[in-house]
């Protein structure tokens, strides 16, 4: 779909951009350079060394599925804060043994954030009749039962684990 978007003239890019935004934000008149950009996951292999660590989009990028993205970036940067607060003003702010430990307990929080949002879009992307079965089952569960709705809304938080430190 993307690709037929990107080679369609000015006219049919307006009207399906009409289509799917419908009339909320007025009428579209014109379009000025597009431009796209793959929704895929992107993760570092390596998010510390001495002195330097990567967190937030540069060590993961993300569907920008409910935030996920910003939200991890904000638990990244408040466990290195913490990591980090003991060791503030001292030489060994930056050694390698404690980014190594800021990676380790942050480590379950980015495995399970980065399985959420890669995995829910595909969930919703498919047009499988058995998955939406599947799929309206899981919603009418989570409807239901407050116990498992809760559990999953924790998950989605960054609060599923205790390593996380989040919740």
């Amino acid at each position: 779909m993307a690709a037929t978007l990107m080679a369609a003239n000015d006219s049919i890019f307006l009207q399906t951009l009409q289509e799917r935004f419908g009339y909320r934000l007025g009428r579209f008149e014109q379009v000025g350079e597009r431009i796209s950009y793959p929704l895929a996951l992107t993760t570092s292999s390596e998010q510390v060394r001495r002195h330097l660590v990567v967190i937030g989009n540069a060590a993961h990028a993300l569907h920008p599925v409910a935030g996920q993205g910003f939200n991890l970036s904000l638990r990244d940067a408040a466990t290195l804060a913490s990591c980090l607060q003991s060791e503030l003003g001292g030489p060994n702010v930056g050694a390698l043994k404690i980014l190594q430990g800021y990676q380790q307990q942050q480590a379950a929080d980015q495995n399970n954030t980065v399985l959420f949002s890669d995995s829910l879009p595909k969930l919703f992307g498919q047009t499988s009749s058995a998955v939406a079965l599947g799929r309206n089952c899981g919603l009418l569960a989570l409807d239901l039962m407050p116990g498992l709705r809760g559990r999953f809304a924790r998950f989605g938080m960054g609060m599923a684990t205790r390593e996380a430190g989040h919740g």
